[in-house]
């Protein structure tokens, strides 16, 4: 028979792991939420901060489409988890749209028209910085994707090799959830809001 000292621990340790688990749910995905939004405003400030030295114009094309973008992930970052973004999948299959956003098509073609090519290379590092805390805002909210991840870095690694294992940390999670989902769609729908 279980004595009362016996019975008093099963307790705590039961309010404890309650407790914990509240706290695990509920603060980490606020902080992991935070800490998206930060690093989406420092590339937007980063962006903002290029064009204001005279880099890009802001009437620039393919800046007013990049800003747009962020802000958009910005306001609606709580909706980038894997389960909204398979449930916007499957809808766009069922109403039969096609995966051809018209962000995209908007992008790359701004993207041509800016002449300076130096210009154009910096505007593509910031919208992959953007996507890079897109593809880790989702990944890292699903145990699935992040199992996956897992499974990329050695495909990762043997396509740059082990010197760019920097590059690997970075790349690794864009890699999977391009894989995994359309990023035009994740795109098309951040700049729709």
């Amino acid at each position: 028979m279980i004595g009362i000292g016996a019975l008093t621990l099963a307790v705590q340790v039961g309010i404890c792991v309650v407790v914990f688990s509240f706290v695990l749910l509920k603060f980490l995905a606020d902080l992991r939420l935070d800490e998206f939004r930060q690093q989406m405003f420092i590339v937007r400030d980063e962006l903002f901060d290029y064009a204001a030295t005279g880099n890009v114009s802001f009437d620039e094309g393919s800046y007013r489409l990049l800003r747009k973008s962020m802000n958009g992930f910005i306001r609606y970052g709580h909706q980038l988890t894997f389960f909204r973004l398979c449930v916007t999948m499957i809808e766009l299959k069922i109403h039969g749209k096609t995966s051809e956003s018209k962000w995209t098509e908007d992008w790359l073609q701004s993207l041509q028209k800016v002449r300076d090519d130096e210009v154009r290379t910096a505007l593509e590092q910031f919208h992959e910085r953007a996507m890079t805390c897109v593809a880790e805002r989702v990944i890292f909210g699903s145990p699935v994707l992040i199992s996956l991840v897992l499974c990329s870095v050695p495909i990762l690694v043997a396509r740059l090799g082990w010197q760019n294992l920097k590059q690997i940390r970075i790349k690794a999670p864009f890699f999977t959830l391009s894989h995994v989902l359309d990023t035009r769609i994740i795109e098309n729908e951040a700049a729709a809001a």
